[in-house]
């Protein structure tokens, strides 16, 4: 009888053990997985704050210029900043 409980505590013991082994590892891909998706939103992040800087600064030179021969640089940087902020409010 002793040896009969000894080996169903084994293979309770057996299973056991792989359940946590694989409860840790779903744990790493999960972790895994959201670094990647953290990583990614940051990268659009900078590409949409970089975009709308862009388009701010061509929109004031533009609308810059057409006010004046020296409005050209005033409106880059204040279309420039604009854009700036509207990516990071947005």
């Amino acid at each position: 009888m002793a040896r009969g409980l000894l080996g169903v505590g084994r293979v309770q013991k057996k299973q056991a053990m792989s359940g946590l082994i694989e409860s840790a590892g779903l744990e790493a891909r999960t972790m895994t997985m959201n670094e990647q998706l953290k990583q990614q939103r940051e990268i659009a992040e900078a590409q949409t704050t970089g975009t709308l800087t862009a388009a701010g600064g061509a929109t004031g030179a533009y609308l810059g210029a057409k006010a004046g021969a020296i409005g050209g640089l005033p409106g880059a940087l204040i279309g420039a900043a604009i854009g700036f902020l509207a990516s990071k409010l947005f």
